[in-house]
């Protein structure tokens, strides 16, 4: 049976147990085999692309086991699968959800772009149950993996370098390595233009294999130095240190378990546009993502000592790169977007009950109440409890 059928039907499966939404994204074909929730949600006035939201999730599972849950743009949740290989080539990746996640059962989801009853057939689940289900995902992907696909060869790509292995072989004289044409390529990864990369990578990937001749080793040893070449441009062009760093360790790590030319080019190839998309295509939706992560997981420790270091750490981020992330994103620190959630909570409860403004200020993480009642006084403009008076007498009216 074929890997998009057998995939199809896992996620027929998933969707008829749970009731959340399964598709598949066909990386080759850059699109869905099955549609998604939204192709496109218009958030802004340039919409959000599914396809790259997903793909961001894809590559995110390929690094963290198999298994990787984020957030959409608008804030709802899904569950990606790493790419699945048809012989060389990256093809499939299953894509569960949307989600509402919530703490327990009597949670709201506060979207602010639509109504509640726009939301009435997306699943709620809870943390736990979020986690249970990529993990029953994650295995049954994985037995695709164990088993004995046949290979598939990119004709198109193999054609042109055979043909450029060709025009090399008949100017006579091995022509040297050209140092101009790795700078060229760093300088298009920089500026994100993937067809022109792919192009130079190809030149330099001939000559590569034109000097070392089948000398595997060689070859690769050749490929790791184009890695830190390609790396170095990503972050140059803005991707994160550490995300782009890390990439490399793993990267480092798969050259060795690479038998034949082949399939190490097609992985270079693939390796090229994951740092490109790295740079271009996935900051908004990393960022968002970021976003939604830290605010669920704050709320859910509201009460706890929250630090920079922890929460950072949650979102497997840098301190420093986490900072700038809040700072552009919300116009805030770290700090401020921590008091600002527990104001909103505080306020919910100075509503909704007759607990003493003391206690209201433990339950939301102030050890004071007077800090409280500044914090509170800034954000609002009214003490705590002159704001519980206003909120009870609208109540009466």
């Amino acid at each position: 049976m074929e890997l998009s059928t057998r995939c199809l039907n896992l996620c027929r499966h998933i969707q008829t147990l749970t009731g959340v939404h399964t598709t598949l994204l066909d990386i080759g074909a850059k699109g869905f085999v099955v549609p998604p929730f939204h192709s496109d949600c218009r958030l802004q006035s340039d919409g959000c692309n599914a396809y790259l939201t997903h793909l961001y999730g894809s590559y995110e599972a390929e690094r963290w086991d198999g298994k990787y849950i984020y957030y959409c743009p608008r804030g709802l949740v899904f569950i990606a699968t790493p790419p699945l290989l048809v012989g060389t080539a990256m093809e499939y990746c299953i894509i569960t959800g949307p989600i509402i996640m919530i703490n327990n059962a009597e949670d709201p989801f506060e979207d602010p772009i639509c109504t509640p009853e726009s939301l009435d057939q997306v699943p709620r689940l809870t943390t736990a149950q979020a986690r249970a289900l990529s993990e029953l995902i994650s295995t049954a992907v994985a037995s695709f993996a164990l088993e004995e696909l046949p290979p598939d060869i990119d004709s198109g790509r193999q054609a042109t370098m055979l043909q450029m292995m060709y025009d090399l072989s008949s100017e006579g004289e091995t022509p040297s390595y050209p140092i101009e044409t790795e700078r060229s390529l760093q300088e298009h990864i920089r500026s994100g233009d993937k067809d022109a990369a792919q192009e130079l990578l190809n030149q330099l990937l001939v000559h590569i294999y034109r000097l070392a001749g089948s000398d595997l080793p060689i070859i690769k040893s050749r490929i790791r130095e184009l890695l830190v070449l390609m790396s170095r441009a990503a972050i140059d062009g803005g991707a994160d240190v550490d995300e782009i760093f890390n990439l490399c360790v793993r990267y480092e790590q798969e050259v060795d378990l690479f038998d034949g030319i082949e399939s190490l080019n097609r992985w270079v190839g693939a390796t090229l546009h994951k740092f490109i998309s790295f740079v271009f295509d996935f900051n908004d939706i990393k960022h968002q993502n970021v976003i939604f992560k830290t605010t669920a997981y704050i709320k859910e420790h509201l009460t706890d000592k929250l630090s920079l270091d922890q929460v950072a750490e949650q979102v497997y981020l840098s301190k420093s790169y986490f900072c700038r992330v809040i700072k552009d994103e919300l116009g805030c620190t770290f700090t401020e977007y921590v008091n600002r959630l527990r104001i909103e909570r505080s306020k919910t409860l100075l509503r909704s009950t007759g607990m003493p403004i003391a206690d209201i200020a433990c339950a939301v993480g102030f050890d004071d109440q007077s800090y409280f009642t500044r914090v509170f006084k800034k954000q609002t403009g009214t003490a705590p409890g002159k704001y519980r008076e206003k909120q009870t007498q609208k109540s009466r009216t």
